[in-house]
This record gives C-alpha cells, sequence and structure tokens, in this order.
C-alpha cells in the first residue's frame, strides 16, 4: 500500500506544538480512572481534587468552579480527565448536561498565547472559556466545536513548572508496574 503524504497544516493551528493532550470531561471521576486504568492500562494518574484560578471566564462572563483533576501520560500523549465538582455552569457542566461526558478537548501548548489567540480570532474563532490558573498559567479554550464532538481545542502557555510536571508525568508512565495506578497530589 503507498505511504500516504504528509498531511498539510494550516491556519493557526500551525503555530502550535501539536497535539500534546486528549481531555476528557466526565461526571464520575472514580468510575473513570476506574476504566482507564484497569480497562486501558494507562497509568498511573496524578490526581489532584481541586485547581485553583486566578481568573476564569465563561463566553466572556466572569465564573468561578471547582475541578477535580487526573493526569496521566500514554506514549508521550496526556490523558486529562476532568469532573466539574462545584461552581457556576461552565463549558464542562453543559458538555456533561449536552453529552453526559467523553472526550471533550485536545491541547496544544504555546509560547505566546496572546499571539496566537489574536491569530485564531483573525481566523473566526474565540475564546469559549478561559483564564489564569493560581499558579499564574494562562489557557483558553476555543470555541472549535459546536457539535460538542470532543474538538474544543485548549491552548496553554506552560511555566517551566508545569512543563517539568508534564516530564514527571512521561518519566511515571514510563516505569509504570501497574502498581498505585491513582496517585492523589
Amino acid at each position: 500500500m503507498p505511504k500516504s503524504p504528509d498531511p498539510v497544516v494550516t491556519g493557526p493551528i500551525q503555530r502550535s506544538s501539536g497535539i500534546v493532550q486528549m481531555g476528557y470531561v466526565v461526571p464520575d471521576l472514580g468510575a473513570a480512572l476506574d476504566h482507564w486504568t484497569k480497562t486501558l492500562g494507562v497509568g498511573p494518574f496524578l490526581v489532584t481534587s481541586r485547581i485553583d484560578y486566578a481568573e476564569l471566564h465563561y463566553r466572556g462572563k466572569p465564573i468561578a468552579i471547582e475541578n477535580a483533576v487526573a493526569l496521566a501520560s500514554w506514549r508521550g500523549m496526556q490523558i486529562e480527565i476532568i469532573q466539574q465538582t462545584s461552581g457556576d455552569d461552565s463549558m464542562f457542566t453543559d458538555f456533561i448536561a449536552r453529552r453526559g461526558g467523553g472526550l471533550h478537548h485536545v491541547c496544544v501548548l504555546s509560547d505566546d498565547l496572546n499571539s496566537d489567540l489574536a491569530a485564531w480570532q483573525a481566523a473566526g474563532t474565540t475564546v469559549l472559556m478561559g483564564g489564569r490558573t493560581a499558579a499564574g498559567i494562562p489557557f483558553a479554550y476555543l470555541d472549535s466545536d459546536p457539535d460538542d464532538a470532543g474538538r474544543v481545542i485548549e491552548i496553554v502557555q506552560p511555566s517551566p513548572g508545569l512543563t517539568r510536571f508534564f516530564a514527571r508525568l512521561d518519566q511515571l508512565a514510563e516505569s509504570w508496574d501497574g502498581r498505585d495506578p491513582i496517585r492523589h497530589v
């Protein structure tokens, strides 16, 4: 069978790192972790019961939410699982209400989030939800998936600490022997 040509990537996504993460939004983090670790053999997951935000907005309005988040690496691809545990309506609660959960977004990394967002806006794609974590990490989820089919694009401008954390995920996955699949941080 002839080899397919490399795809031509155009538009603002070509400015990014490429997809580094698949993000799942679920109504039950424990059940999702059970599936990913036992059925799919992915792990270990590092789990935090809460992500703190310095600022957060959804469709242009300030919101306050709490999320439990689990992250693992599988062959270099991060798997993120998010359960919103309280707070205002958000893209996460809306996705759960409409779809019941599942693949929600893919994540790319940016050296300059503001410049990348300007390029996306010039191409007609706006920010659905975004802000900055309490650790100062800026991020944006683009309004790129009106059908809720797992095509929201998250752009993160990582800090050196987040970059080290991502490398740690890869190292843990490479040496994981199946024990301690869920590790609370």
